[in-house]
Formats: C-alpha cells, structure tokens, sequence
C-alpha cells in the first residue's frame, strides 16, 4: 500500500493502537478509541483501516498458543501495513472469543468524538460569546 507522507503520518498511530485489538491481552479501550476519535476519518473508514491494513498483518497473534500481549514492535507493523500490495480479496474471520471487539471499541469512538465535539462547541462559545463591557458607572 502507498500514502503520502501526511497520510501515513495519521495512520501510524491508529495502527499502532488498532493492532492492540489483537494482543493477549484486554485492549485499553478508551485509549484506542480516543486516537480513532481524533483521527479524521469517520466510523466506516476506521472500520476499514481496521479490518483491510491491519487485520491481515496481525491476525495470526489471535491464533497463537504463546502470543504477543505487550505490543507489537511499531516500526514491524507500520512496514509490514506498507508492504501489502493490496486490500485483502478475502477478509479472514476472528476467532470466536474475540469476534466482537470492532462491536466494543465503536460505541467507545462514538462517545469519545461526542466528548471532543462538546467540548470543542462550549470553547468556541466562550471565544464568540459577547463580552459585557466595562466602563465608567
């Protein structure tokens, strides 16, 4: 896969947190969903950037009997992301236990762009609001 320089630049840290969908471990939800929330792209796109970059990459840890739980190495994943020459024809499935994790984290993302977005509406009020003018009494 090819990105521009920008692209890349918002992408490697939703892999880097999407990826950790797929250790042995409890993901940190509000965290992960807190880099999707902040990234530009809307729900379907992270969808996709979920299951069509990263998935392919990682996926196999799901299935290991000794797996990676503390991470996977940063500059491995986003090199492996951009060494695929394409999107998958075939999107593998999870294994059932962790089926549901897109099902958790959205609802999570959902939430977390209400919060930027409320507070991003109460910063601008306080900026456009007319201020009470003091002068002499």
């Amino acid at each position: 896969m090819k990105f521009a320089a920008k692209e890349l630049e918002i992408r490697r840290p939703l892999w880097i947190a999407l990826s950790e969908l797929y250790l042995d471990t409890e993901p940190d939800w509000e965290r992960v969903a807190s880099i999707c929330a902040a990234s530009p792209f809307d729900i379907s796109e992270l969808r996709r950037i979920l299951f069509d970059e990263v998935h392919p990459i990682v996926h196999s840890n799901l299935w290991a009997a000794a797996g990676v739980w503390d991470g996977f190495n940063e500059d491995w994943l986003v090199t492996s992301i951009l060494a695929r020459k394409r999107r998958p024809l075939i999107r593998l499935p999870w294994p059932e236990e962790r089926r549901t994790p897109w099902r958790e984290l959205k609802p999570h993302i959902i939430s977390a762009r209400k919060g930027v977005e409320t507070a991003l509406v109460q910063v601008l009020y306080i900026f456009t609001c007319p201020r009470p003018q003091s002068g002499p009494a």
